[in-house]
């Protein structure tokens, strides 16, 4: 009899076990019977140990293979983000009330073998955190075969004005919300906007827009246009070819060095100075301060 007993519960914590598995995997998808073809949620906050789970690719779009990564952890305006992305589009995003970071990534790969490799990981220091993206070995060698690919598109959500010190080597990415912001991009397109801070922006190539930010704005650019607008303090450029306009300025705008491209600049309660300025125009209108550009630069109304 007590033998019997003791197989008895054996087989029901076995069943238990079985149930528990089976729950937890259909929570995963949201449905118990689900198998292939889902996009697969994976939420990994810091302050837990780490651990692994199965996770089975989609095919969908204009990805051979996708997945989804989530990462999250608990952290406030007054610390620092150190944000560090590869290849795919980015958002940076600072909401108020938010008392995290949080990233998800949308993982896409022209092979399947890929996807182990790109991975999202985000670390506390103190008082800073450091997210960053990872790839597999030939994407950070840069040599690609034929039509393969590899990359994450990163969503990040910080605490309304978060300083944020980003690295981001290819893609469009648009930043909001943040407090300090500086910016080391290699190739894309940039949109910042309402910035509680200063904004310091190092560009190889791509146009730059950058609106409604409290601070000074300095950027020093290789190529692309550059948009300024509704600056509260001090504008500082060094451009290498583009056209670059600014407007509605509180402090001073300066022009380092300019390669090509027109200059306009308008609404300057500061000053307005170009130091050195190759091929292209100058226009300027509304500006308060002293003026000290090229002679034979000068335009007048912009």
């Amino acid at each position: 009899m007590l033998r019997a007993m003791r197989v008895t519960a054996l087989f029901m914590g076995y069943g238990l076990v079985g149930f528990g598995g089976d729950y937890a995997a259909g929570m995963l998808v949201d449905h118990p019977h689900a198998r292939r073809n889902v996009d697969v949620n994976v939420d990994v906050d810091v302050d837990i140990p780490d651990f692994d789970l199965q996770i089975e690719p989609m095919r969908s779009g204009d990805c051979a293979y996708q997945v989804e990564r989530r990462v999250s952890v608990e952290a406030s305006a007054s610390d620092l983000l150190r944000l560090s992305a590869g290849s795919g589009e980015l958002r940076v995003e600072g909401r108020p009330g938010l008392d995290r970071i949080q990233a998800v990534g949308r993982v896409c790969a022209s092979e399947e073998a890929y996807l182990e490799d790109l991975q999202i990981t985000l670390e506390r220091h103190g008082g800073n955190f450091e997210l960053a993206t990872h790839y597999p070995d030939q994407g950070r060698r840069g040599n690609w075969r034929g039509n393969d690919y590899a990359r994450i598109d990163l969503t990040v959500e910080v605490p309304l004005d978060m300083a944020v010190d980003l690295e981001d080597s290819s893609g469009s990415m648009e930043v909001s919300g943040t407090g300090d912001l500086r910016i080391d991009d290699s190739s894309g397109e940039i949109d910042v906007h309402d910035v509680n801070g200063a904004v310091r922006i190092d560009d190889s190539s791509g146009g730059i827009d950058v609106r409604d930010v409290s601070g000074d704005v300095e950027v020093d650019d290789g190529s692309g246009g550059i948009d300024l607008s509704d600056i509260g303090g001090t504008v500082r450029l060094r451009d290498g070819s583009g056209s670059i306009s600014a407007v509605a300025v509180q402090g001073n705008v300066v022009v380092d060095d300019d390669g090509s491209g027109s200059i306009s600049v308008r609404d300057v309660r500061g000053g307005f100075e170009v130091r050195s300025d190759g091929s292209g125009g100058i226009r300027y209108s509304g500006v308060d301060g002293t003026v000290d550009i090229p002679r034979d630069k000068r335009r007048h109304g912009g």
